[in-house]
């Protein structure tokens, strides 16, 4: 060989480095290489996947009978799907296939260590299978849980997002959520709303109970069946409780409050009209 490739040879030897384990045959060059092509294919078959298989899910969900529940479920689990594929294909076209062998013992040493940093992750990951899975519990529901309530935004299998009516998002973990008593106010139609107006015992419950059931007959909101109806429900210091109670065909949270309110102002300009006062402390 002469000198001159000799020197050649010397010089590409040194740029690419000497060969390492874990580094492909080539030296750095090589290595470098076969992370450009594995990014390179990942992005090509992530971006394709977004961008082509994504939209054609979303709109046959929409266009299905298909819970938007479930729908946002299945919408997160194709994402899943699309991305591991994306990374599977890139470490095999990347020559990088063989970093999903792990040796048996740091497998398992592996597992050991993710079990015990995400039993809480775990946890949350069985309780949101079952509030997917559970057709009582939707996005869109009115739902009351110890001292929080709100709108349900999103429900994934870790955290269930929850909007409330300060308009702040709540990021609820799903094990709270499937381990605590939780009132889901709109899951029946219709739902009976009430209220306990107090007045004085000198007043004529009966004329009371009468403009109550009224009040209610007179908005088309409220149901005529079941009829509205009016209770006595407390006698004391000096004190009756009426409790008027009436239905209401669609409970959402909006439509609850909003008829509620109407009935109750309307209430109070029937009960001044008639000289029944109703103490301040109530």
């Amino acid at each position: 060989m002469t000198s001159g490739a000799r020197s050649a040879s010397t010089v590409v030897r040194q740029f690419e480095g000497p060969e390492l384990p874990g580094v492909p045959e080539g030296g750095y060059v090589g290595a470098l290489w076969d992370v450009v092509v594995f990014l390179v294919v990942f992005g090509v078959l992530y971006e394709l996947g977004k961008r082509v298989v994504e939209p054609v899910v979303a709109r046959t969900l929409e266009n299905s009978p298909v819970q938007r529940t479930a729908a946002s479920t299945l919408r997160k689990i194709v994402h899943v799907v699309i991305l591991l594929l994306a990374l599977r294909l890139a470490l095999d076209v990347a020559d990088y296939g063989y970093l999903l062998s792990l040796p048996p013992t740091f497998a398992a040493a592996l597992t050991v260590a993710i079990g015990f940093a995400s039993r809480d992750i775990a946890s949350n990951l069985v309780s949101g299978i079952f509030i997917v899975t559970d057709p009582e519990f939707n996005i869109g529901d009115w739902i009351r849980w110890k001292d929080s309530e709100g709108v349900i935004e999103d429900i994934s299998f870790r955290v269930t997002r929850v909007r409330t009516f300060d308009n702040e998002l709540l990021t609820v973990p799903n094990s709270e959520l499937a381990t605590n008593a939780v009132v889901n106010a709109v899951a029946k139609s219709p739902r009976r709303v009430s209220h306990t107006f107090h007045v004085s015992d000198e007043t004529n419950l009966g004329r009371a109970a009468s403009l109550l059931v009224d009040e209610a007959r007179s908005d088309g909101d409220i149901l005529e069946r079941p009829a509205p109806t009016v209770r006595v429900v407390e006698l004391d210091n000096s004190l009756a409780g009426l409790q008027a109670r009436f239905w209401i065909e669609k409970p959402s949270r909006e439509a609850f409050m909003t008829i509620r309110s109407a009935y109750l102002q309307r209430v109070n300009a029937r009960f001044a009209e008639e000289g029944i006062d109703l103490p301040q402390n109530w």
